[in-house]
């Protein structure tokens, strides 16, 4: 790995094509920018600059190349400097969710808990529901909010919602005709609830497509491709529960639940559950 110091030697050198006035911007002198560039040209077994001999100093083609790595490396490492010492500086919340609850519930909790706790900051981590809980037993999240995994110490809440249809705004569908459908590739409950509401009015329907992560089927659904099944207050514009007209059945509830670390006590934690709460089961 190129020395950080080097590198700001040679990011100057790159914008100056001088070496004297590069020293000078960093407050050093010419032969410890050159002995800089000496020791990357060494380290890359590649010469960077064109110089001397009446020419006019420029960067050879693998000095323009390493330039844009040098200021990105350079970069990370100042971006890396600052989250952490802003980190220190500020409380943090490591929430675990599912991406289709990230992208509904949380985001509407997460404007009102910025707006009470501004001086708290929120890590989110996405995984399936069952992941969550070795993510919290793991001490990787804070409170994790998913779909209910039963009764459990530092369970925060419970509470139910029904299940509906979801489709993108081009999804097209007579009543007549056999459903077309997107889930996950291993999200066989959600499945379930879709086949077994089906099959209670003898319509049938079939798996169109199926996805690893949940942007995937969103994505099937958002083309107009298939419905889904979802929880009703994940239900977020584009997307829609279709209309009534096209004979599709009522579903089943779903339970969300909210957990943390037993005993792990919080005012911050507290604040977050009860948003998540209120916005997963229409209470605010």
């Amino acid at each position: 790995m190129p020395d950080l110091n080097a590198l700001r030697s040679f990011v100057l050198a790159a914008e100056t094509l001088n070496f004297s006035v590069a020293a000078e911007r960093r407050n050093t002198v010419q032969s410890a920018v050159s002995a800089h560039i000496r020791k990357l040209e060494a380290e890359l077994q590649r010469p960077l600059f064109v110089r001397g001999r009446g020419q006019a100093m420029h960067l050879t083609p693998e000095g323009q190349a390493f330039a844009v790595y040098a200021r990105r490396i350079l970069s990370l490492s100042e971006e890396a400097v600052e989250a952490i010492r802003t980190a220190q500086s500020r409380r943090i919340i490591r929430l675990g969710t599912t991406v289709t609850l990230a992208m509904s519930v949380v985001t509407h909790a997460l404007g009102d808990f910025s707006e009470a706790r501004p001086d708290v900051q929120i890590h989110i981590q996405c995984d399936r529901s069952d992941a969550l809980l070795d993510r919290l037993d793991a001490d990787e999240i804070d409170l994790a909010f998913m779909m209910d995994q039963g009764k459990r110490p530092g369970r925060d809440f419970v509470g139910t919602l029904p299940l509906v249809w979801a489709a993108g705004p081009g999804f097209r569908l007579q009543r007549a005709e056999d459903v077309p459908l997107a889930f996950l590739a291993d999200g066989r409950d959600l499945r379930g609830y879709a086949f077994e509401a089906l099959d209670r009015i003898g319509r049938k329907g079939y798996i169109a497509h199926l996805s690893v992560h949940p942007i995937g089927v969103r994505a099937f659904v958002l083309a107009g491709l298939a419905a889904t099944v979802m929880p009703q207050t994940t239900v977020a514009p584009p997307l829609h529960v279709p209309e009534a007209a096209l004979g599709l059945p009522a579903l089943k509830r779903i339970a969300l639940s909210a957990y943390r670390q037993a005993g792990r006590e919080s005012a911050d934690l507290d604040l977050l559950s009860d948003l998540l709460s209120g916005h997963a089961f229409g209470r605010r």
